[in-house]
């Protein structure tokens, strides 16, 4: 059962995108375009995903749409081998949306949709770790009902927010199975739907406002997977050797994170913020899933937590309405050397932001842009841990565009 073992691990696997593993962090172009610091800072309708006590800091119907095209690559040199092989992977686009509204001097409420874990990888037909993976996708809807209290009356500057993560998600995998010469295929989808949470506090003493403070806590989310698994194969007298074609389910959790932020006002034109964002991917240990006739597979990943550092800059061109951003962000990976694999080719990455706003009185025009620079990383010496001893790239580029508004203030 060693070549099914992977089955499913789509839902620990993605594209190369910009966040460390399966995590997407481009749900804002302005975030984007400055390392995608905002937790200290971000006051939009976006502050529903990156810290919920930015809500209740503006006035009157705010909103945020928009999206993110992520074109990425990943590759595998085989040990002993000059070959490289890489994926082949569509550009995807991940859309974002978010509404927010002052409905009291204390109270806002707001809406947002965005797609923080998923993407897709896929790889030429008859690579060398086909029985490994051959193409795989991840979906995660995360639907975030949310409120922010405006405590600066009480205590001033400070302000509060927390929302509630509705997350349906899809999966679905294509892998090749080997018995000799004859070839094989696993056909498997599930969907699952689970509930988190997500609260923050915003603080901005007034007795220094060029200080800004924030700080985000976002729950696990345990997914329950259920779904359909089609087994085929060439040859009939291997079709024995395969699980039944039937149900299937493993449990996932989305793993919680924490992210602190310092923002300060150089001049009324000039913000910089640090960001500091802790995952907790020890969560991922192993994947457990059980097949068709009581059968069950084990699939050790073992990942490890990380700390993410976050740094970026705004300055505000007032006389022409308009505004230019730059950051920087080293990430570095959560999947040991010992469970590298063509699931997720992953690397330390250090990434380079880019961008601009345009504004026309309350509405606002915003573009990101976010370069994960060429990187590449080798498995262990370990025998077996993995099975395929590689050197593994990734590179990605992301174009962020969003459109925005405020009216009723």
């Amino acid at each position: 059962m060693k070549k099914l073992t992977c089955m499913l691990c789509v839902v620990g696997s993605s594209a190369v995108a910009s966040a460390n593993a399966f995590n997407i962090n481009e749900h804002d172009a302005k975030v984007t375009g400055r390392g995608d610091t905002s937790a200290a800072t971000d006051t939009g309708p976006s502050s529903i995903v990156f810290n919920p006590g930015g809500i209740a800091v503006g006035e009157g119907t705010s909103f945020a749409i928009g999206g993110s095209l992520i074109a990425a690559s990943g590759s595998y040199t085989l040990e002993g081998t000059t070959d490289k092989v890489n994926t082949t992977t569509d550009p995807a686009v991940v859309p974002a949306l978010f509404v927010t509204s002052r409905v009291h001097e204390m109270i806002s409420i707001g809406i947002g949709m965005h797609f923080p874990f998923g993407l897709a990888i896929a790889w030429p037909a008859g690579h060398p770790q086909q029985d490994v993976i051959q193409e795989q996708q991840l979906r995660t809807y995360f639907i975030t009902p949310s409120v922010g209290l405006n405590l600066d009356k009480q205590v001033p500057g400070l302000t509060l927010g927390a929302g509630v993560d509705i997350v349906p998600a899809t999966v679905e995998l294509r892998q090749t199975i080997l018995f000799g010469d004859a070839t094989g295929t696993a056909h498997l989808g599930g969907d699952a739907l689970g509930v988190g949470a997500r609260f923050g506090a915003m603080y901005r003493p007034h007795a220094l406002d060029q200080l800004h403070l924030g700080v985000m806590y976002r729950s696990p989310v345990k997914l329950n997977f259920g779904g359909k698994a089609d087994f085929d194969i060439d040859n009939p007298q291997y079709r024995s050797q395969l699980p039944s074609d039937g149900d299937i389910t493993t449990t996932i959790t989305l793993p919680q994170s924490v992210v602190a932020g310092v923002g300060y006002d150089v001049t009324p034109e000039l913000q910089f913020e640090l960001n500091m964002v802790w995952i907790d991917w020890s969560v991922f240990d192993e994947l457990r899933i059980n097949l068709p006739d009581d059968q069950q597979t084990v699939s050790p990943e073992k990942y490890h937590d990380t700390f993410s550092w976050r740094l970026g800059g705004e300055y505000a061109l007032t006389q022409y309405k308009a505004a230019v951003r730059a950051g920087f962000i080293y990430d570095p990976s959560p999947i040991p050397a010992e469970t590298l694999s063509a699931q997720l080719p992953d690397t330390d990455r250090k990434n380079i932001t880019l961008g601009a706003s345009k504004y026309f009185g309350n509405y606002g025009a915003h573009l990101g842009l976010l370069w994960v620079t060429p990187s590449e990383r080798k498995t262990s010496d370990t025998m077996y841990m993995p099975q395929y001893k590689a050197t593994y790239g990734v590179q990605a580029f992301v174009a962020n565009v969003m459109f925005s508004g405020t009216f009723g203030n």
